[in-house]
Protein backbone atom coordinates (compact mmCIF):
# COMPACT_ATOMS: atom_id res chain seq x y z
CA UNK A 1 0.00 0.00 0.00
CA UNK A 2 1.34 3.40 -0.95
CA UNK A 3 1.75 6.19 1.53
CA UNK A 4 -1.16 8.10 -0.09
CA UNK A 5 -3.49 5.11 0.25
CA UNK A 6 -2.45 4.65 3.87
CA UNK A 7 -3.35 8.28 4.58
CA UNK A 8 -6.75 7.89 2.83
CA UNK A 9 -7.48 4.68 4.74
CA UNK A 10 -6.49 6.31 8.02
CA UNK A 11 -8.71 9.30 7.39
CA UNK A 12 -11.62 7.02 6.40
CA UNK A 13 -11.14 4.89 9.53
CA UNK A 14 -11.01 8.02 11.67
CA UNK A 15 -14.21 9.38 10.11
CA UNK A 16 -15.94 6.02 10.56
CA UNK A 17 -14.89 5.91 14.22
CA UNK A 18 -16.10 9.49 14.71
CA UNK A 19 -19.48 8.72 13.11
CA UNK A 20 -19.86 5.56 15.22
CA UNK A 21 -19.02 7.40 18.43
CA UNK A 22 -21.42 10.22 17.48
CA UNK A 23 -24.20 7.69 16.85
CA UNK A 24 -23.60 5.95 20.17
CA UNK A 25 -23.48 9.25 22.07
CA UNK A 26 -26.65 10.52 20.35
CA UNK A 27 -28.47 7.28 21.15
CA UNK A 28 -27.33 7.52 24.75
CA UNK A 29 -28.42 11.15 25.10
CA UNK A 30 -31.82 10.36 23.57
CA UNK A 31 -32.31 7.45 25.94
CA UNK A 32 -31.42 9.63 28.92
CA UNK A 33 -33.82 12.38 27.83
CA UNK A 34 -36.67 9.95 27.14
CA UNK A 35 -36.22 8.23 30.50
CA UNK A 36 -36.33 11.64 32.16
CA UNK A 37 -39.39 12.74 30.16
CA UNK A 38 -41.26 9.53 30.97
CA UNK A 39 -40.12 9.13 34.57
CA UNK A 40 -42.34 8.36 37.55
CA UNK A 41 -45.27 10.63 38.31
CA UNK A 42 -46.06 11.15 41.97
CA UNK A 43 -49.44 12.11 43.36
CA UNK A 44 -49.61 15.78 44.38
CA UNK A 45 -49.49 16.44 48.09
CA UNK A 46 -52.48 17.76 49.98
CA UNK A 47 -51.28 21.33 49.43
CA UNK A 48 -52.55 21.43 45.86
CA UNK A 49 -55.70 22.57 44.05
CA UNK A 50 -55.78 19.15 42.40
CA UNK A 51 -57.99 16.48 43.92
CA UNK A 52 -55.80 14.05 45.86
CA UNK A 53 -56.52 10.60 47.31
CA UNK A 54 -57.38 12.12 50.67
CA UNK A 55 -60.20 14.05 48.94
CA UNK A 56 -61.88 10.90 47.64
CA UNK A 57 -64.52 10.42 50.33
CA UNK A 58 -67.66 12.09 48.98
CA UNK A 59 -70.18 9.37 49.68
CA UNK A 60 -69.82 7.70 46.29
CA UNK A 61 -69.56 3.93 46.58
CA UNK A 62 -66.01 2.82 45.84
CA UNK A 63 -64.20 -0.50 45.45
CA UNK A 64 -60.42 -0.62 45.27
CA UNK A 65 -59.03 -2.75 42.44
CA UNK A 66 -55.69 -3.82 41.01
CA UNK A 67 -54.60 -5.62 37.87
CA UNK A 68 -51.43 -6.46 35.99
CA UNK A 69 -50.06 -4.55 33.00
CA UNK A 70 -46.97 -6.44 31.96
CA UNK A 71 -44.90 -6.98 35.10
CA UNK A 72 -46.41 -3.98 36.89
CA UNK A 73 -49.47 -3.89 39.13
CA UNK A 74 -51.82 -0.99 38.41
CA UNK A 75 -54.18 0.26 41.10
CA UNK A 76 -57.47 2.06 40.91
CA UNK A 77 -61.12 2.16 41.91
CA UNK A 78 -64.56 1.28 40.64
CA UNK A 79 -66.98 4.06 41.60
CA UNK A 80 -70.75 4.28 41.73
CA UNK A 81 -73.79 2.28 42.70
CA UNK A 82 -74.16 -1.31 41.56
CA UNK A 83 -77.55 -0.23 40.27
CA UNK A 84 -75.79 1.77 37.57
CA UNK A 85 -75.80 -0.60 34.60
CA UNK A 86 -73.16 1.02 32.36
CA UNK A 87 -69.41 1.39 32.88
CA UNK A 88 -67.10 4.25 31.90
CA UNK A 89 -63.33 3.67 32.01
CA UNK A 90 -61.29 6.85 32.35
CA UNK A 91 -57.74 6.96 30.96
CA UNK A 92 -55.77 9.91 32.38
CA UNK A 93 -53.23 12.19 30.74
CA UNK A 94 -49.47 11.81 31.07
CA UNK A 95 -48.06 13.62 34.08
CA UNK A 96 -51.50 13.49 35.70
CA UNK A 97 -53.03 10.94 38.06
CA UNK A 98 -56.46 9.31 37.97
CA UNK A 99 -57.85 11.52 40.77
CA UNK A 100 -57.29 14.63 38.67
CA UNK A 101 -60.32 13.50 36.66
CA UNK A 102 -62.35 13.09 39.84
CA UNK A 103 -64.95 15.65 38.80
CA UNK A 104 -65.53 13.86 35.49
CA UNK A 105 -65.93 10.61 37.44
CA UNK A 106 -68.58 12.19 39.68
CA UNK A 107 -70.36 13.58 36.60
CA UNK A 108 -70.55 10.15 35.00
CA UNK A 109 -71.87 8.52 38.20
CA UNK A 110 -74.54 11.19 38.46
CA UNK A 111 -75.60 10.27 34.93
CA UNK A 112 -76.10 6.59 35.68
CA UNK A 113 -72.66 5.11 35.01
CA UNK A 114 -70.26 3.15 37.14
CA UNK A 115 -66.73 4.43 36.60
CA UNK A 116 -63.37 2.65 36.64
CA UNK A 117 -60.33 4.84 37.23
CA UNK A 118 -56.72 3.71 37.59
CA UNK A 119 -53.20 5.09 37.65
CA UNK A 120 -51.19 4.10 34.59
CA UNK A 121 -47.76 2.47 34.69
CA UNK A 122 -45.25 4.51 36.68
CA UNK A 123 -47.93 6.80 38.10
CA UNK A 124 -48.92 7.49 41.72
CA UNK A 125 -50.11 4.26 43.41
CA UNK A 126 -49.25 1.98 40.46
CA UNK A 127 -45.96 0.17 39.96
CA UNK A 128 -43.29 1.01 37.43
CA UNK A 129 -40.01 2.92 37.32
CA UNK A 130 -41.57 5.36 34.86
CA UNK A 131 -44.47 5.92 32.51
CA UNK A 132 -42.48 4.15 29.73
CA UNK A 133 -43.59 6.22 26.76
CA UNK A 134 -46.30 7.52 24.46
CA UNK A 135 -47.64 4.06 23.59
CA UNK A 136 -47.99 2.79 27.17
CA UNK A 137 -51.44 4.26 27.84
CA UNK A 138 -53.31 1.98 25.37
CA UNK A 139 -51.39 -1.02 26.71
CA UNK A 140 -52.55 -0.19 30.25
CA UNK A 141 -56.11 0.39 29.03
CA UNK A 142 -56.06 -2.95 27.20
CA UNK A 143 -55.19 -4.61 30.50
CA UNK A 144 -57.88 -2.64 32.33
CA UNK A 145 -60.40 -3.98 29.80
CA UNK A 146 -59.14 -7.52 30.38
CA UNK A 147 -59.69 -6.96 34.09
CA UNK A 148 -63.28 -5.83 33.42
CA UNK A 149 -63.95 -8.82 31.18
CA UNK A 150 -62.97 -11.16 34.01
CA UNK A 151 -64.57 -9.32 36.92
CA UNK A 152 -67.85 -10.85 38.12
CA UNK A 153 -69.42 -7.45 38.86
CA UNK A 154 -68.38 -5.72 35.64
CA UNK A 155 -68.03 -8.27 32.84
CA UNK A 156 -71.62 -7.98 31.62
CA UNK A 157 -71.77 -4.19 31.59
CA UNK A 158 -71.58 -2.16 28.36
CA UNK A 159 -68.30 -0.22 28.39
CA UNK A 160 -67.66 3.39 27.37
CA UNK A 161 -64.16 4.84 27.14
CA UNK A 162 -63.18 8.40 28.09
CA UNK A 163 -59.61 9.67 27.82
CA UNK A 164 -57.72 12.95 27.73
CA UNK A 165 -54.41 13.62 25.94
CA UNK A 166 -52.28 10.49 26.59
CA UNK A 167 -55.56 8.90 27.62
CA UNK A 168 -57.23 10.34 24.52
CA UNK A 169 -54.74 8.36 22.47
CA UNK A 170 -55.32 5.29 24.64
CA UNK A 171 -59.07 5.10 24.10
CA UNK A 172 -58.67 5.08 20.32
CA UNK A 173 -55.44 3.08 19.91
CA UNK A 174 -56.83 0.35 22.20
CA UNK A 175 -59.38 -0.39 19.47
CA UNK A 176 -56.52 -2.18 17.67
CA UNK A 177 -57.05 -4.94 20.25
CA UNK A 178 -60.13 -7.18 20.33
CA UNK A 179 -62.64 -6.13 22.99
CA UNK A 180 -66.27 -6.82 22.22
CA UNK A 181 -67.91 -4.93 25.09
CA UNK A 182 -66.94 -1.37 24.04
CA UNK A 183 -70.01 0.64 23.02
CA UNK A 184 -68.58 4.14 22.46
CA UNK A 185 -65.42 6.21 22.85
CA UNK A 186 -64.73 9.87 23.70
CA UNK A 187 -61.18 11.03 22.92
CA UNK A 188 -60.44 14.49 24.31
CA UNK A 189 -57.33 16.17 22.86
CA UNK A 190 -55.99 12.76 21.89
CA UNK A 191 -53.11 12.19 19.46
CA UNK A 192 -52.92 9.72 16.61
CA UNK A 193 -49.51 8.09 16.94
CA UNK A 194 -46.34 7.80 18.97
CA UNK A 195 -44.26 8.97 16.02
CA UNK A 196 -46.56 11.83 15.06
CA UNK A 197 -46.86 13.44 18.47
CA UNK A 198 -43.15 12.95 19.21
CA UNK A 199 -42.27 14.85 16.01
CA UNK A 200 -44.77 17.58 16.90
CA UNK A 201 -43.38 17.97 20.42
CA UNK A 202 -39.76 17.89 19.27
CA UNK A 203 -40.40 20.55 16.66
CA UNK A 204 -42.64 22.84 18.68
CA UNK A 205 -42.50 22.17 22.43
CA UNK A 206 -38.79 21.30 22.58
CA UNK A 207 -37.75 23.96 20.07
CA UNK A 208 -35.77 21.62 17.80
CA UNK A 209 -37.31 23.00 14.62
CA UNK A 210 -35.42 21.80 11.55
CA UNK A 211 -33.22 19.49 13.64
CA UNK A 212 -36.23 17.29 14.41
CA UNK A 213 -35.63 15.17 11.31
CA UNK A 214 -32.06 14.47 12.42
CA UNK A 215 -32.82 13.61 16.07
CA UNK A 216 -36.15 11.83 15.56
CA UNK A 217 -34.72 8.50 14.24
CA UNK A 218 -32.67 8.11 17.43
CA UNK A 219 -35.63 8.92 19.70
CA UNK A 220 -37.92 6.58 17.74
CA UNK A 221 -35.37 3.75 18.05
CA UNK A 222 -35.84 3.75 21.82
CA UNK A 223 -39.58 4.46 21.58
CA UNK A 224 -40.08 1.35 19.43
CA UNK A 225 -38.14 -0.78 21.92
CA UNK A 226 -40.02 0.65 24.91
CA UNK A 227 -43.43 0.20 23.24
CA UNK A 228 -43.04 -3.59 22.98
CA UNK A 229 -45.02 -3.92 19.75
CA UNK A 230 -47.59 -1.18 20.46
CA UNK A 231 -45.65 1.56 18.64
CA UNK A 232 -47.61 1.24 15.39
CA UNK A 233 -51.05 1.01 17.02
CA UNK A 234 -52.37 4.37 15.86
CA UNK A 235 -55.71 5.97 16.63
CA UNK A 236 -56.71 6.00 12.96
CA UNK A 237 -56.02 2.27 12.58
CA UNK A 238 -58.01 1.48 15.71
CA UNK A 239 -60.98 3.65 14.78
CA UNK A 240 -61.11 2.25 11.25
CA UNK A 241 -60.84 -1.33 12.48
CA UNK A 242 -64.30 -1.16 14.07
CA UNK A 243 -67.67 0.54 13.70
CA UNK A 244 -67.66 1.61 17.36
CA UNK A 245 -68.89 5.22 17.68
CA UNK A 246 -65.95 7.54 18.41
CA UNK A 247 -66.14 11.22 19.35
CA UNK A 248 -62.97 13.30 18.94
CA UNK A 249 -63.06 16.47 21.06
CA UNK A 250 -60.50 19.09 20.08
CA UNK A 251 -59.70 22.66 21.05
CA UNK A 252 -58.60 25.11 18.38
CA UNK A 253 -56.00 26.68 20.68
CA UNK A 254 -54.43 23.41 21.84
CA UNK A 255 -50.65 23.93 21.69
CA UNK A 256 -49.87 20.47 23.12
CA UNK A 257 -51.75 18.18 20.72
CA UNK A 258 -52.66 19.76 17.42
CA UNK A 259 -50.87 18.65 14.25
CA UNK A 260 -51.12 14.96 15.20
CA UNK A 261 -54.49 15.22 16.92
CA UNK A 262 -57.12 12.61 16.12
CA UNK A 263 -59.24 15.55 14.94
CA UNK A 264 -56.66 16.59 12.34
CA UNK A 265 -56.52 13.02 10.99
CA UNK A 266 -60.29 12.99 10.44
CA UNK A 267 -59.99 12.80 6.64
CA UNK A 268 -58.25 9.40 7.01
CA UNK A 269 -61.07 7.92 9.08
CA UNK A 270 -63.54 5.61 7.34
CA UNK A 271 -65.55 4.56 10.41
CA UNK A 272 -69.06 5.89 9.62
CA UNK A 273 -69.74 6.37 13.34
CA UNK A 274 -66.85 8.78 13.86
CA UNK A 275 -67.84 12.29 14.97
CA UNK A 276 -65.97 15.43 16.00
CA UNK A 277 -66.68 18.20 18.47
CA UNK A 278 -64.48 21.24 17.83
CA UNK A 279 -64.14 24.02 20.39
CA UNK A 280 -62.66 27.00 18.57
CA UNK A 281 -61.12 28.72 21.61
CA UNK A 282 -60.46 25.53 23.56
CA UNK A 283 -57.00 24.83 24.99
CA UNK A 284 -55.45 21.44 25.77
CA UNK A 285 -56.89 21.08 29.27
CA UNK A 286 -59.22 24.05 28.94
CA UNK A 287 -61.74 21.95 27.03
CA UNK A 288 -62.38 20.15 30.36
CA UNK A 289 -61.98 23.14 32.70
CA UNK A 290 -65.06 24.62 34.42
CA UNK A 291 -67.42 26.77 32.37
CA UNK A 292 -69.95 27.64 35.09
CA UNK A 293 -69.76 31.37 35.87
CA UNK A 294 -70.10 30.91 39.63
CA UNK A 295 -67.26 28.35 39.61
CA UNK A 296 -65.06 30.64 37.53
CA UNK A 297 -65.69 33.44 40.04
CA UNK A 298 -64.83 31.10 42.93
CA UNK A 299 -61.59 30.03 41.22
CA UNK A 300 -60.61 33.67 40.59
CA UNK A 301 -61.31 34.53 44.23
CA UNK A 302 -59.22 31.65 45.58
CA UNK A 303 -56.39 32.23 43.10
CA UNK A 304 -56.23 35.89 44.20
CA UNK A 305 -56.15 34.85 47.87
CA UNK A 306 -53.27 32.48 47.19
CA UNK A 307 -51.33 35.18 45.33
CA UNK A 308 -51.77 37.46 48.33
CA UNK A 309 -50.33 34.74 50.57
CA UNK A 310 -47.32 34.34 48.27
CA UNK A 311 -46.67 38.06 48.34
CA UNK A 312 -47.15 38.26 52.11
CA UNK A 313 -44.57 35.55 52.75
CA UNK A 314 -42.27 36.32 49.81
CA UNK A 315 -43.15 33.04 48.09
CA UNK A 316 -42.36 30.91 51.17
CA UNK A 317 -45.79 30.29 52.68
CA UNK A 318 -45.59 28.61 56.11
CA UNK A 319 -46.99 25.09 56.33
CA UNK A 320 -49.72 26.08 58.79
CA UNK A 321 -50.93 28.80 56.41
CA UNK A 322 -50.90 26.37 53.47
CA UNK A 323 -52.90 23.87 55.51
CA UNK A 324 -55.38 26.56 56.49
CA UNK A 325 -55.82 27.70 52.86
CA UNK A 326 -56.28 24.25 51.35
CA UNK A 327 -58.50 23.05 54.19
CA UNK A 328 -60.90 25.87 53.37
CA UNK A 329 -60.72 25.24 49.60
CA UNK A 330 -63.67 23.41 48.09
CA UNK A 331 -61.63 21.33 45.63
CA UNK A 332 -64.69 19.70 44.11
CA UNK A 333 -66.13 23.11 43.24
CA UNK A 334 -62.75 24.47 42.13
CA UNK A 335 -62.28 21.48 39.79
CA UNK A 336 -65.84 21.38 38.45
CA UNK A 337 -66.35 19.91 34.98
CA UNK A 338 -66.88 21.72 31.70
CA UNK A 339 -70.61 21.12 31.42
CA UNK A 340 -70.76 21.87 27.70
CA UNK A 341 -68.03 19.36 26.81
CA UNK A 342 -69.22 16.70 29.23
CA UNK A 343 -72.81 17.22 28.12
CA UNK A 344 -71.78 16.52 24.52
CA UNK A 345 -70.03 13.33 25.63
CA UNK A 346 -72.97 12.10 27.72
CA UNK A 347 -75.29 12.72 24.76
CA UNK A 348 -72.92 10.89 22.42
CA UNK A 349 -72.68 7.90 24.76
CA UNK A 350 -76.44 7.87 25.18
CA UNK A 351 -77.00 7.74 21.41
CA UNK A 352 -74.52 4.90 20.86
CA UNK A 353 -76.17 1.67 19.78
Amino acid sequence: MTKKKKIICGVAAGLAAFVLIALIVTLGVCKYLLDDMFGRVSAPDDYSVSTTYSDSDTGVERREIEFKSGKNTLRGNVWGSKENNKLVIISHGIGAISNEYYSEMIFFTENGYRVLTYDCTGTARSDGKGTTGLSQSPVDLHNALLFVENDSELKNLPVYLFGHSWGGHAVTAVLNYSHNNIKAVASVAGYNSNAGIMKEWMKNKMGMGGFTGIIFPFASFWAIIDAHGAYNNTAVKGINKTEIPVLAVQGGKDDTVWEDSVYNHRSEITNKNFKTYFIENGEHSGVLNPDDESVLAYRAEKDAQFEQLKQQYDGKIPTDKLKEFYSALDKHKYNDVNHETMGQIIEFFGNAK
